[in-house]
């Protein structure tokens, strides 16, 4: 349980830039998920109406529990923000400050607020002051060093009722292995619920983060891509002790075209370009893979 909302088990599905869509999300909690988030949106697009924020916030019902993610860096343009999407009725709003992308950081957002302590403590009370929505935070484990164990301490002294942890540095970005021991740390030093994130590839993964760290949720980014059953996988192995298999070939398939159909109904023949990378995902490793993806991505 986060705030008042019950979670069905304890995963995650995390926010994608240009992955996690709403029927990617959708997929991923039919087959298991317990709560999506949403690719981050801009707090500045969204203050200035900008309808490519509004529509990353947008979802359908068959998707909740839903977190829309925000990210900006002033505490009053997101705290706007906060009560623009509050109105589409999100289970939680999270905040962003984690993003290692150079464009979110130049704007100083994303992981660039792990800088400023007590900027991200004035950002969190805004955002909470400014919404009934529940409001979480995901961060990173510092700029360069580690001081997500205050930045937690901080956000939760400001009404942030969970955090998600990526042990990784900004330095770091995606190399290297991700600390989890951080991630323990922020566990021991906080009393609201705390999200593990980072190389999370198996159910085997997931178990041994909780295991390690004390988590009370884990959440699966990259791992899910063309994989939407690593959730199955892990609330088996979790909830039952029970190890599925992958999926075969053909399921993949099946729920490639499935994806496929889907898609092409809200985006019409442009589905043939938004479904190239989905496409590659669910096919990696099958026979002729290499070749038809090369094929896929020469199409214009």
């Amino acid at each position: 349980m986060i705030a008042d909302v019950v979670l069905k088990n304890r995963t995650v599905l995390a926010p994608l830039a240009g992955w996690t869509d709403s029927i990617f999300r959708a997929i991923c909690r039919q087959h298991g998920a317990a709560l999506v988030v949403t690719e981050m949106a801009s707090a500045d697009g969204l203050v200035r109406d900008g309808r490519k924020s509004l529509e990353i916030a947008r979802f359908s019902e068959d998707e909740r529990p839903i977190s829309i993610q925000l990210f900006g860096a002033e505490p009053e343009t997101l705290a706007q923000a906060a009560q623009i999407i509050s109105r589409l009725k999100p289970d939680f709003i999270d905040l962003n400050c984690g993003c290692p992308a150079k464009k979110v950081i130049r704007r100083g957002g994303g992981s660039a607020l792990m800088r400023d302590l007590n900027g991200i403590e004035a950002i969190g009370r805004a955002v909470v002051n400014a919404t009934t929505i529940p409001v979480t935070a995901k961060l990173r484990s510092g700029w360069k060093e580690p001081v997500v164990v205050e930045a937690c301490q901080l956000l939760q002294a400001a009404g942030i009722r969970a955090v998600t942890i990526h042990p990784r540095s900004q330095k770091m970005g995606f190399s290297g292995r991700a600390e989890w021991s951080h991630i323990r740390a922020v566990k021991e030093a906080v009393t609201i619920p705390v999200i593990g994130n980072g190389d999370i590839s198996s159910a085997e993964d997931a178990k041994r983060m909780i295991d390690e760290t004390g988590c009370d949720l884990v959440m699966v980014g990259r791992a899910a891509r063309g994989n939407p059953w690593i959730f199955t996988q892990i609330v088996a192995l979790l909830d039952r002790s029970e190890v599925i298999a992958p999926p075969t070939f053909v399921e993949r398939l099946e729920l490639c075209k499935e994806h496929f159909i889907r898609q092409r109904q809200k985006d019409g023949d442009y589905a043939a370009v938004t479904m190239r990378k989905q496409i590659a995902y669910y096919i990696k490793g099958l026979p002729g893979a290499t070749a038809f993806r090369k094929a896929l991505f020469a199409q214009s």
